[in-house]
């Protein structure tokens, strides 16, 4: 009878994880609705732990239906003295990543709505207000003449405060009626002042990670991923092809 409630608890487990890997994609979709930081480290770390647990209860679950079926054995404790040492080296390997990046536990704010849970699922081009295209150009010339997209660290409530527009309508009009993630939407102004530096004589001599800094981006890899996705090619190659 008890084999039957460990049996249980772990088919508890499974639906546990199911809900967190759904919750982890929804705080990806608001990560990139609402942040320009493309340093999604936590994320990904969450991410990563959650699969590792999930596959280590997923081989529990195994071994008890093997035993609610088969009966237990000599074979079955070895197998219960392992994964006792793998969920102990898992759990070490939890608490070094909160140790080593404390802000491990605060991840994306909670208060953070997804844009589809906050307006219709879609906005057909014909119905798009004159206000909202004022609204689209006011927002274009104002990224255009003040650069905001330079702060590293720039929200979306950055952002909303400089233009003295409500959060949600700005995430409305970004998300929605431009059909952009803020993420994305501001490291294109990002990646076209890279290309105008990457353009100027003057500044030649700058390195490509001088540059990245420059336009607003936190690391090599994320400014050369973005830049790859919005113009084809990386930095470097951009570089040379106007040699």
């Amino acid at each position: 009878m008890m084999h039957f409630f460990y049996l249980l608890f772990e088919l508890l487990f499974q639906v546990y994880f199911i809900t967190s890997f759904r919750l982890i994609k929804r705080s990806r979709t608001v990560y990139l609705e609402n942040y320009a930081d493309p340093n999604n480290y936590l994320l990904n770390a969450l991410y990563k732990i959650t699969i590792l647990y999930y596959a280590l209860h997923f081989i529990v679950l195994l071994r008890w239906l093997v035993i609610f079926t088969l009966g237990s054995g000599e074979f079955i404790k070895w197998i219960i003295t392992l994964d006792s040492f793998a969920f102990l080296s898992c759990t070490s390997w939890y608490l070094f990543v909160a140790l080593y990046k404390p802000e491990f536990f605060r991840g994306v704010n909670s208060k953070l709505e997804s844009i589809k849970d906050t307006v219709p699922k879609e906005k057909p081009a014909a119905t798009i207000s004159e206000e909202k295209l004022q609204q689209m150009e006011f927002l274009k010339i104002f990224m255009q003449t003040n650069e905001p997209y330079l702060n590293s660290s720039l929200t979306i409530q950055d952002l909303a405060e400089k233009i003295q527009m409500p959060v949600k309508d700005l995430s409305t009009l970004i998300n929605l009626y431009m059909d952009k993630h803020f993420f994305d939407f501001i490291n294109e102004y990002r990646i076209e002042k890279a290309k105008e530096i990457l353009r100027d004589p003057s500044q030649k001599d700058l390195t490509i990670l001088e540059i990245l800094y420059k336009v607003g981006f936190n690391s090599k890899s994320s400014f050369s991923t973005s830049f790859k996705k919005h113009t084809g090619t990386t930095p470097t190659a951009f570089r040379n092809s106007l040699s």
